[in-house]
C-alpha cells in the first residue's frame, strides 16, 4: 500500500462552465482575496493543447511557493511535478477530453482543485492558494485543550523481503472552534527493532523525526492536522508481533495488512475482520482489514500477523552443521597425531573434492537466498551435492579410520537428522 493511498480528492465539483469562467474574470478584475479563486480551472487558448499550468501561492499573488510538489490525477494515473521559481507546476501532453484534477498539501493543509476536462485546444490555468502563515497575527487565540486521533486514522502494513513497511496515517483532530495546545506533545516512538523511521511528504510540515521518534508540536488549528510516517520492521519466521502506543486517544482502530497466501491478523482489540480482494478495492492485491473500538492514550495497540512468507532456515543450518563437523574432525585429527603417511595422494584428492563440494553448497545457498535459482533446480542440485559430500566422507572414513575411531560419515548423518528434527519441532 503506497503512501498516497487514502488521500483521495475531497472536492469533485464537475467540469468548469462558461459562467464559471465569467465569474473568474470578474473576480480577477476586482482584485479579491486570491483564496476565492483557488482551485477554479480557467481555460487558456494561449497554452499548448493538453497543457495544465498550476500556480501555488501563500495568501497573496506576490507570495509564490517554489520547489513544491503538485499532484495531477487523470483517470487512475497520478503525476507529480514541482513548482518552479514563479510557483508554477506545468503538466504537458494530457489527453484532450479526459477528466483531471490537481492538488497539493501546503503547510499541512490539502488544497484541491475542481475536477475539469482537458480542452481540445489550448490548456488550463489554476491557482492553489494556501494560508499566508507569515501574516497570521500573534494574538491568535490558543487555549489548552485535548486532541484525538480521528476515526479515519489507520495503520497499514506492506510486505517486503523478510520485512514489513508499517505506515501510520494519523489524523490529529481538534474539535473546538479555536486553536488548542494539548497538555502533552504529540509524539510516536516506533517499536524496538524498527529501521528507517521517516516522515511522509503528506504530513504536516511541522512534523519532525528524531531517530526512532516522530513528533508534531502544537498548537493545532480547528479541524484536522495530518501526521504521516513510516518505518521498516524486519522479521524471521512466519509470525510478527507489532505493539504501538499513541500519546492521544485513537477514536477507532483500523489496521490494513497486505495479504499473501494464508496470512492472518489476530488481536484482542480487533472485533471485526474481513479480506478484500482486487475485485472489491481495485488493483491486484488482497488486503486484510481489522477494525476495533476506541483505544485510550497510552494503551498499546497490539496485533500479530501470522503466515508471513519467509525463507527456510534448514539449508543454512545444515551447511553450518556440515562445516562444524568438518572443523571438529580436523581438530581431532591434529590431536591424534596421525602418521603423515596416511595423508597419501588419495587422501589429499578426497580433501580437495570435499572442499569443492562445500564451496558449491555455499554458492547454491547464496543463489537461493538471492532468488537467482528456482526452488526445483535448487532442491535437485542441493540433494546431489549432499549425496556427493556423504560419499566423500565415507571414503575419508576409510582413509582415516584410525583417527580416534571417529566415523565422519555417521556423524554428519546424525547432525543432519538432528537439525531436521529440531526444525520440524
Amino acid at each position: 500500500m503506497k503512501s498516497q493511498e487514502g488521500f483521495s480528492l475531497s472536492r469533485r465539483l464537475g467540469t468548469v462552465s462558461i459562467s464559471g469562467v465569467l465569474v473568474f474574470g470578474v473576480l480577477v478584475s476586482a482584485q479579491p482575496d486570491p483564496r476565492r479563486m483557488s482551485g477554479i480551472p480557467l481555460p487558456d487558448p494561449q497554452l499548448s493543447t493538453g497543457t495544465i499550468s498550476v500556480r501555488v501561492i501563500r495568501g497573496q499573488m506576490s507570495n509564490n511557493v517554489a520547489d513544491h510538489p503538485v499532484e495531477l490525477t487523470q483517470s487512475d494515473e497520478l503525476v507529480t511535478v514541482n513548482t518552479d521559481a514563479d510557483g508554477r507546476a506545468t503538466f504537458l501532453m494530457l489527453d484532450p477530453g479526459s477528466s483531471a484534477s490537481v492538488s497539493t498539501v501546503l503547510d499541512g493543509v490539502r488544497l484541491d482543485s475542481q475536477q475539469f476536462s482537458v480542452p481540445n485546444q489550448g490548456g488550463i490555468r489554476l491557482l492553489l492558494v494556501g494560508e499566508d502563515v507569515a501574516n497570521v497575527t500573534s494574538d491568535e487565540v490558543v487555549l489548552p485543550g485535548e486532541i484525538t486521533l480521528g476515526s479515519e486514522s489507520r495503520i497499514a502494513v506492506e510486505l517486503g523481503e523478510e520485512s514489513v513497511t508499517v505506515f501510520y496515517f494519523l489524523d490529529i483532530m481538534n474539535w473546538q472552534d479555536v486553536s488548542v495546545e494539548p497538555r502533552s506533545a504529540v509524539s510516536v516512538s516506533v517499536p524496538e527493532g524498527a529501521e528507517g523511521t521517516t516522515v511522509l511528504r503528506e504530513s504536516s510540515p511541522r512534523s519532525r523525526v528524531d531517530g526512532t521518534t516522530v513528533s508534531l508540536p502544537g498548537p493545532f488549528a480547528p479541524g484536522m492536522t495530518p501526521l504521516r510516517m513510516a518505518y521498516v520492521l524486519p522479521y524471521s519466521g512466519d509470525r510478527l508481533a507489532i505493539e504501538q502506543q499513541f500519546s492521544a486517544d485513537l477514536e477507532a482502530l483500523l489496521v490494513v495488512v497486505e495479504k499473501w497466501g494464508d496470512m492472518n491478523i489476530v488481536s484482542e482489540q480487533i472485533s471485526r475482520r474481513a479480506d478484500m480482494g482486487p475485485d472489491a478495492i481495485g488493483g491486484d492485491t488482497t488486503y486484510i482489514f481489522g477494525a476495533g473500538s476506541r483505544v485510550q492514550a497510552g494503551v498499546p495497540v497490539a496485533f500479530e500477523i501470522s503466515g508471513l512468507p519467509h525463507h527456510n532456515r534448514l539449508p543454512a543450518t545444515l551447511t553450518l552443521a556440515l562445516s562444524g563437523v568438518m572443523l571438529f574432525a580436523g581438530i581431532l585429527g591434529a590431536m591424534s597425531g596421525v602418521d603423515d603417511s596416511v595423508k597419501n595422494s588419495n587422501f589429499q584428492r578426497l580433501e580437495a573434492k570435499k572442499n569443492r563440494l562445500f564451496q558449491e553448497l555455499v554458492k547454491l545457498e547464496y543463489q537461493r537466498r538471492t532468488e537467482k535459482v528456482g526452488i526445483t533446480k535448487y532442491s535437485s542440485r542441493r540433494a546431489t551435492i549432499i549425496a556427493a559430500i556423504e560419499v566423500v566422507y565415507r571414503d575419508l572414513d576409510a582413509e582415516a579410520d584410525s583417527v580416534s575411531g571417529l566415523s565422519l560419515h555417521s556423524t554428519i548423518g546424525q547432525s543432519a537428522r538432528a537439525e531436521q528434527t529440531s526444525t520440524a519441532g
